[in-house]
């Protein structure tokens, strides 16, 4: 007689689903306990949270290794529906502007993210224009600025070569910041 072999079955994705979520409700039920009944790490946890520039996009990045997306059917929903690029940053000049650099590219230029990262502003910078900042997990801000259209929306987390909008006329700006200070654009472009 032969042997019966037991397989085993791949839990269902709504059992991770309510196995993540569980593992987040304990882990904030022991978070908030242990704040709670702790005076000291409250008021530390709460200088670093509201008083210092947290990097959401490493939290982000971070809890997409362990737990998947941040919503827990966006993997299923937005994986055709991105806009890509393979292509790098292609300008034929660049210049000192400012805190950043000015790009001379062609005209309906479209712009990849140079990195992946958190959207933390959309809208009009003074002497930039419409400008879009991208917040990267190493804490370093992306400015793209000078853009006629967007993609992307404020908060959005955007990968590496997903399409930011398009250039306006013929130039685009970017600036490099970390914790409030220029950096030099010559390291990342």
């Amino acid at each position: 007689m032969a042997k019966k072999t037991k397989t085993k079955e791949k839990p269902s994705r709504f059992s991770r689903y309510l196995s993540r979520f569980l593992v987040l409700v304990v882990i904030t039920l022991v978070t908030l306990i242990t704040l709670k009944s702790n005076p000291d790490l409250r008021n530390k946890v709460y200088k670093t949270v509201f008083q210092n520039n947290m990097s959401f996009a490493k939290i982000n990045e971070v809890y997409k290794k362990y737990f998947g997306s941040s919503l827990p059917l966006a993997d299923n929903v937005t994986a055709d529906t991105e806009l890509v690029s393979a292509e790098k940053l292609e300008y034929t000049d660049i210049s000192k502007y400012k805190e950043g650099a000015k790009l001379t590219v062609k005209e309906n230029y479209v712009v990849p993210a140079t990195d992946s990262g958190l959207i933390i502003f959309a809208g009009k910078k003074d002497d930039y224009g419409n400008t879009i900042i991208v917040q990267r997990p190493d804490n370093v801000e992306v400015w793209y600025a000078g853009l006629k259209e967007t993609n992307v929306d404020l908060y959005d987390y955007i990968k590496k070569g997903e399409i930011i909008g398009e250039v306006k006329d013929k130039t685009l700006y970017m600036v490099f910041t970390k914790e409030g200070k220029a950096l030099d654009y010559q390291k990342y472009i």
